[in-house]
Parts: C-alpha cells; structure tokens; sequence
C-alpha cells in the first residue's frame, strides 16, 4: 500500500514539473496569420517560423514589376516545377524561394 502512493506522488510529482517546462507561445506585435493563395502560403518580407525544407527558386518575367502580376506567374510555376511546395518566399517580383515544411 505504501509503494502504491509512492508511485502516485512520484507520478503526480513528475508530471507536474514536465508540465511546468511547457512554455506556451507568446503572440507579439511581429506574429502574423500568412496569405494562401491557390493552395500556396505566401511569405512576403517575412519567413516562416515552422522548420522547412528549400525546394529550390523559381523565376518570371514581369513587365511592369508589379506584386500583383508577379504573385500568380510565380506560383503556377512554383507548382508546375515543384508539385510537393506548401509556400513560397516571395523575394522579388521576378523570384521565390520554393518550400515545404517539415
């Protein structure tokens, strides 16, 4: 009988010092929510704080440089050449970073 509430105090005891060590996520004035446009999270002037994996960069001519005309070219080709991308990292008007998180 004494064992069995041993166990249980040392139980209680650990779990909560594990629960003590989770440190919960804290909003501040940079958290932002990402744009998804045609399945794709769009990063602009910003990178994503969930680890990934660099799928490669891809590149579109624009003839009047203009974030709008730019967002959906890079993203038909970042699907087209990289059909496992979650995101793109937008860089320019002319490029993305292509990703997919881990």
């Amino acid at each position: 009988m004494k064992k069995l509430i041993l166990g249980i105090i040392i139980g209680v005891g650990f779990t909560a010092l594990v629960g003590a060590g989770v440190a919960e996520y804290a909003v501040s004035k940079k958290t932002a929510e990402v744009n998804q446009e045609s399945g794709l999270y769009i990063f602009s002037d910003s990178k994503p704080v969930k680890e990934y994996e660099y799928l490669g960069t891809v590149k579109v001519v624009t003839f009047q440089g203009i974030y709008k005309e730019a967002i959906p070219a890079l993203i038909k080709k970042a699907k087209k050449e990289y059909p496992s991308a979650e995101a793109i990292i937008y860089i320019d008007t002319e490029k993305a970073d292509v990703i997919k998180f881990k």
